[in-house]
């Protein structure tokens, strides 16, 4: 992507090899936020993209841009599964345009395989990761994509009802973020261990 401006959804100047497997169909390429900032606001169904630190890639079938894989800093400070929070990352967001079975699994096994070493090469002082989590909104997922590329069901955490507050705001550690309704939402909490 970059400066060779893909569009999601381009066409190929070539017919793909449907003959070969997914695994080879389907690249992973590190992107900036600015690359796939309007896939994410338009098409995911959260409609907004991850602040600070993060790393995006934009997954590629047959050389053709069709979606984005996401991943930050997650939004808490206490240790999960006996990992503190800086030694782990969260698996935020995936979009993929045209659903073909099974790339999602492809992709994220990808990322899951070079996550270590792009965020180390990306951020030299952040500590080496170990655990990768992530949370399914229990109103629009079950899991599924998680159970297939191995990730472990960890545990249910209730929303947290915020619609009692007169603003659509929070405070957190001194801080104002937005409170997004899907935050009143079940989620369920999976991890990927990968120091195992």
């Amino acid at each position: 992507m970059g400066e060779d401006h893909q569009m999601i959804g381009q066409a190929s100047l070539f017919a793909p090899d449907e003959t070969l497997p997914l695994r080879k169909r389907v690249e992973v390429h590190l992107v900036p936020l600015a690359d796939v900032r309007m896939m994410l606001e338009r098409w995911h169904y959260l409609h907004r993209v991850r602040t600070g630190r993060q790393l995006n890639y934009a997954v590629l079938i047959d050389g053709v841009v069709d979606g984005v894989i996401t991943y930050a800093y997650p939004m808490m400070s206490a240790p999960l599964a006996g990992v503190p929070s800086d030694e782990l990352v969260e698996f935020a967001r995936m979009y993929l345009h045209s659903n073909v079975p099974h790339t999602a699994t492809c992709a994220i096994g990808k990322t899951l395989r070079r996550i270590r070493q792009d965020w180390s090469n990306a951020y030299p002082d952040a500590k080496p990761l170990r655990l990768v989590v992530s949370w399914s909104d229990t109103e629009y997922h079950k899991g599924t994509i998680y159970k297939a590329a191995n990730f472990e069901w960890f545990r249910r955490s209730a929303g947290q009802n915020r619609k009692n507050l007169g603003s659509r705001q929070a405070k957190w550690g001194g801080t104002k973020r937005i409170v997004y309704g899907d935050y009143d939402h079940d989620k369920d909490c999976w991890i990927y261990r990968l120091d195992k």
